[in-house]
């Protein structure tokens, strides 16, 4: 008799235990952190606007994703940040094209000296053609494309004596970011040197190359005229700055945060954009009171430059190859 009974109180306890589980509060899902990479300092200008992205990506997840800003190479340096975003060591990061360009080739538009115009609204524009064939590119070697932007504000820094004139360039040493721009300066008359931003500072304290090519705001926050103080001012810019991801950290985010966080990175760079040139006047004013002597270049003087380098749009296109084509027909005509 009893165990009759007690074959007909287990279905029952069973459901009693089921129900009693399905009410009681699951504990909510952990946040997801992204560390990421960034090789400038805190107090460069380009901090705020990343700063922003960050904590625009944390009120649209809820919380539910956070990005984790490690400046000044803290986490890895600029040259080993795509090695580290690409196997997990780092869950994302900043770097400039010219890290870029040897995985993924078709980017090496984004690369040479005076490539895009000092100029916002065409900067929003070309970035936001060629970023989403950008994000297929990298998706195939593992990195998810956050955003990118164009660069303006290019200087050279030199330890004695401005370059002005395309004949001001022959014999000196100078650090160039990545190949493209190696060529260039070699036609002019240069001799490019490779070293990781970070190291940049000691490479001209010590006189291992006569000049360097920065931009304004990295010049300023990295104290570059403390070292190198003829500085002439550009304008234009040169390489653009990819933010990306590790893909296989991407795609642990829900589909629904994955929109939100694309919708951010968008419109981070519309919102950024038209600021950038004047972030880099400001940044001139601000290494003219810290005693830089600055040469604003004149038209006529970026005219002759950018024609003495125009021999690098031929290789990039060989090299960039079928897939690069629809990058090069929305760079080449900015070279007009």
């Amino acid at each position: 008799m009893f165990q009759g009974n007690l074959r007909k109180f287990i279905p029952l306890a069973a459901i009693a235990s089921l129900s009693a589980a399905t009410l009681t509060p699951q504990p909510a899902r952990a946040a997801q952190t992204v560390e990421f990479a960034i090789w400038y300092s805190e107090r460069d200008f380009y901090a705020e606007h990343v700063k922003k992205w960050v904590a625009d990506i944390e009120k649209a997840t809820e919380g539910r994703v956070k990005v984790k800003l490690h400046f000044s190479g803290a986490l890895v340096s600029a040259k080993e940040t795509v090695n580290a975003v690409r196997s997990g060591a780092a869950g994302g990061g900043t770097t400039s094209i010219s890290f870029l360009a040897g995985l993924f080739r078709p980017l090496s538009y984004l690369e040479p000296l005076l490539w895009v115009p000092a100029d916002p609204k065409v900067g929003v524009a070309t970035m936001q053609k060629i970023t989403p064939i950008a994000r297929t590119l990298m998706e195939k070697r593992g990195l998810k494309l956050m955003f990118m932007f164009p660069s303006a504000g290019l200087v050279t820094n030199c330890i004695n004596g401005h370059i002005k004139s395309v004949a001001d360039w022959k014999g000196k040493k100078v650090r160039a970011a990545g190949r493209w721009q190696g060529i260039q300066l070699r036609a002019v008359g240069a001799a490019p040197v490779a070293i990781d931003p970070g190291e940049v500072y000691i490479a001209l304290q010590n006189k291992t190359v006569d000049c360097m090519m920065f931009l304004a705001n990295l010049t300023l926050s990295a104290k570059i005229q403390e070292v190198a103080p003829y500085i002439t001012y550009w304008r234009d810019g040169a390489n653009a700055s990819a933010y990306y991801m590790n893909l296989d950290q991407w795609n642990k985010i829900s589909a629904k945060d994955q929109k939100a966080i694309m919708a951010v990175s968008d419109k981070v760079v519309a919102d950024a954009a038209p600021k950038l040139v004047q972030m880099q006047l400001d940044a001139v004013e601000a290494l003219k009171k810290a005693g830089a002597k600055v040469h604003m270049a004149t038209d006529k003087e970026i005219s002759d430059f950018k024609q003495a380098t125009q021999v690098v749009w031929k290789d990039v296109e060989k090299i960039a190859g079928a897939a690069g084509k629809p990058i090069g027909a929305i760079v080449l005509p900015l070279q007009k």
